[in-house]
């Protein structure tokens, strides 16, 4: 059995082709944390080597769900999730640029893996606009923990837990 820890080669697989012929999913975090590198176009939540980006690897890899679109629900930079402004009107705005991310993959009826409780709050709450610009009667979310080390209380700091929590969810998922 495959020991899914951080010692695991997680840099991008170029050699393989890609698998999915359009987005069947996307893993959505609340926001980009702080700027601690230079933001590039596409930048997001998972392009910084830091807080345990490499649990997500680990926890996706060897499964459908890998080389799925990542992104943030929100484009604010800010790692005081405590102060986003969440109001209505400025998730409608951002849900507007995932709608056209989504769009240009060409997703149909993808599943939206939400990791953390935030942002499975902040989707949910406003999931019907979301539903009504990609013109479906519903979206289909699934939470899974956050992978941040400040979660360690969850997933015990331990890749391998963590994946075990996030294939658990998901073997939950509406497909």
């Amino acid at each position: 059995m495959q020991a899914y820890e951080q010692t695991s080669d997680i840099s991008f697989p170029h050699e393989q082709p890609r698998r999915y012929p359009s987005c069947p999913l996307a893993i959505l975090g609340l926001n980009p944390g702080a700027p601690k590198v230079v933001r590039r176009p596409w930048h997001n939540f998972h392009t910084a080597g830091r807080h345990n980006d490499h649990f997500l690897a680990e926890a996706f890899r060897d499964t459908a769900y890998w080389g799925a679109h990542m992104t943030d629900l929100l484009s604010e930079v800010n790692s005081k999730s405590a102060t986003l402004d969440l109001s209505d009107e400025t998730i409608r705005r951002y849900v507007s640029v995932l709608v056209d991310q989504l769009q240009a993959l060409e997703a149909v009826d993808p599943l939206f893996i939400l990791i953390g409780a935030k942002t499975a709050k902040a989707f949910t709450d406003h999931a019907p606009v979301l539903a009504d610009r990609l013109g479906l009667a519903r979206v289909r979310p699934v939470a899974v923990p956050h992978y941040l080390a400040a979660y360690g209380r969850v997933h015990g700091n331990s890749p391998g837990k963590y994946r075990r929590f996030v294939l658990a969810a998901l073997a939950t998922a509406d497909d």
